[in-house]
């Protein structure tokens, strides 16, 4: 199946995705309007390192995400989304198509051959995006999320 891809060279696209370095304020924000409630909860976080990101669409910040590096190889894809994706459409196909375009050079930049993700087994639409970017379902990791939520492992292996 041939998929469109996401041209950062196109005006239209620009339009639809920014991608600039995260701060503070903007981790700070997302998890104040989190699109998924039980974000409020999480235990605090700081804006790990120059891996991060925050997403913006069409003026909005719609999602802070990254990746942290776990150790030589191994890397830990994370987005949180604002509400604002709900109105916005950042799992329209376009926005997906750049989230994966970025996913994609953060991996290949950090050397990572394999990438990890976590996801809440409720939110459907999170299962959909990881799915989209080629992650596979590994396993249920019991009680993982401050709540006791259980959480299940994606794997995306680089050959």
């Amino acid at each position: 199946m041939h998929r469109k891809s996401y041209n950062p060279k196109s005006s239209k696209d620009r339009k639809v995705m920014e991608f600039r370095k995260a701060t503070q304020d903007d981790l700070d924000f997302v998890r104040a309007h989190p699109f998924e409630g039980a974000v409020k909860d999480y235990p605090y976080l700081d804006v790990p390192d120059d891996n991060t990101y925050a997403v913006k669409y069409e003026g909005s910040l719609v999602a802070v995400g990254g990746l942290q590096v776990r150790w030589e190889g191994v890397g830990l894809l994370w987005l949180i989304l604002t509400a604002d994706c709900k109105k916005d459409g950042i799992h329209g196909f376009r926005a997906l198509c750049a989230i994966k375009d970025k996913t994609d050079l953060l991996i290949e930049k950090n050397g990572i051959w394999r990438a990890e993700a976590v996801v809440r087994p409720d939110f459907k639409q999170a299962i959909k995006m990881v799915e989209f970017l080629g992650f596979k379902k590994e396993a249920t990791m019991e009680q993982y999320y401050p709540d006791k939520t259980d959480g299940f492992l994606y794997a995306r292996i680089i050959k």
